[in-house]
């Protein structure tokens, strides 16, 4: 056969028809017996093999046998059905992982908003807690003590884990209630926290206790009442932003460990109005933001700080501030406002 061959779909048509009596499929005869390119003779196998008529069997004369194509059509929607629902089948188990997965192990970012709580309701949860926070702690680890006194056999494994951070160059804060440090263990333990390197402070009154990490994680007690009745684990940097102002704030009236309380102006011989007015002025705030801070007008103001200085028994506010850095209310590296 020597016809002229103007389109693959003819090629197509006369390889069907002649495939039952063909004794080669070898791409060169089949391009002598047609009349077509060597190259367009392939191509034109391999698309009968991929349509499902011509199909390897390596048992016969030239190695293939040929199916209708009405059967080549009920396999290729069979297959099609099998591999469809395979991928359902697929489908549904990725979805059940992902569902578990972000079930289980919730994904977190720096940007995410969401505060992620745990509760811990046994003294074991809760020391857990504390000692994977210590070994976590990067930077700062501030915490506010209002009362309840540890045990004693608990001081020792305190200093250590303390001298552990510090060690790390994490930086220390501690807030503790006043009365603590009248217990002599207590008040050794301080003494010995404040050698390694933590910043201790005393305060007659504190809201709650208190534990914040790096500025992101908070332990707060369940009942601010009550510590003994569980405490939760808040992670959220935007909430300890704010939980860190209250500690600033209760940090800045509070008298450093080791300051003297007679003999001299001291945060006793303030009201704590005065208090915030003169450590605020120390960190270099305007009358405007003091009054403003305290709920007062600038007169008011005014008045409170003259009163202030007459009792003190200075003429300005650099005097003020001198004399209570020498009673320890003030750090020495406070500067006054003009």
């Amino acid at each position: 056969m020597a016809a002229e061959i103007d389109s693959q779909e003819a090629l197509l048509q006369i390889l069907f028809r002649t495939a039952r009596g063909r004794t080669s499929w070898d791409s060169t005869a089949i391009a002598d017996e047609v009349g077509c390119g060597v190259l367009e003779a392939e191509d034109s196998v391999d698309r009968l093999k991929s349509l499902g008529i011509l199909t390897p069997a390596p048992g016969t004369e030239n190695g293939y046998t040929t199916v209708e194509p009405a059967t080549a059509l009920t396999r290729l929607l069979a297959l099609e059905n099998e591999l469809t629902e395979e991928w359902y089948r697929g489908r549904r188990k990725r979805q059940t992982a992902i569902e578990e997965l972000m079930k289980r192990f919730p994904l977190h970012t720096e940007s995410a908003t969401s505060a992620q709580i745990e509760i811990l309701m046994s003294p074991s949860d809760v020391n857990d807690f504390l000692e994977e926070s210590a070994a976590d702690a990067r930077t700062l680890e501030q915490a506010m003590h209002p009362g309840g006194v540890p045990p004693i056999e608990l001081i020792d494994d305190m200093l250590l884990r303390d001298a552990e951070v510090l060690d790390r160059g994490v930086r220390l804060q501690g807030i503790y209630a006043r009365h603590l440090a009248t217990i002599p263990y207590l008040r050794n333990y301080l003494t010995d926290v404040s050698r390694e390197g933590a910043d201790v402070r005393l305060a007659d009154t504190l809201p709650l206790r208190m534990i914040l990490i790096d500025g992101a994680t908070a332990f707060l007690p369940l009942d601010p009442q009550d510590s003994s009745a569980g405490a939760f684990a808040l992670r959220s940097p935007e909430v300890v932003r704010s939980l860190s102002a209250v500690f600033a704030f209760h940090w800045s009236v509070a008298v450093p460990l080791g300051a003297t309380r007679g003999g001299g102006a001291t945060d006793l011989e303030l009201t704590p109005e005065e208090q915030v007015a003169v450590r605020m002025m120390a960190m270099g705030a305007k009358d405007e933001a003091i009054a403003r801070h305290l709920g007062f007008s600038t007169r008011t103001l005014s008045r409170m700080i003259s009163r202030m200085l007459e009792r003190l028994g200075v003429e300005t506010r650099f005097q003020a501030a001198a004399k209570l850095t020498h009673a320890g209310v003030l750090d020495s590296s406070s500067t006054p406002a003009a």
